[in-house]
């Protein structure tokens, strides 16, 4: 299951998750990235309640971080959970460069 509950002041966006961000629950968690991006001009994404990452999740939030790159957005992580941590490992993600289009990555391990 995911919970998603978005909150904006100002320009400013955040979207909070909880629980699992897997296949079953990608188009949800495209459909919030996108409402809210649409709505804000930058994007918290607070992740500490995430349980669960698979590579489907790891993907969508790769999309919605170029989305909003495209759009002049700034798309912000704010917690990394060690399921999101440990997926990012597993799946290859992880790197000390930023990936061709930002380099503001948020897989970029500072």
């Amino acid at each position: 299951m995911l919970k998603t509950r978005i909150e904006q002041t100002g320009d400013l966006g955040l979207l909070i998750l909880e629980g699992e961000m897997t296949i079953d629950h990608a188009e949800e968690l495209k459909s919030a990235f996108m409402e809210t991006l649409k709505s804000c001009g930058s994007l918290d994404l607070n992740m500490e309640g995430v349980s669960k990452v698979d590579i489907f999740g790891l993907q969508v939030l790769c999309a919605a971080h170029r989305s909003a790159m495209k759009i002049d957005k700034k798309l912000t992580l704010i917690g990394q959970p060690d399921a999101l941590r440990n997926t990012i490992d597993m799946a290859g993600y992880g790197r000390t460069a930023a990936c061709s289009a930002d380099k503001a990555c948020p897989w970029n391990e500072k």
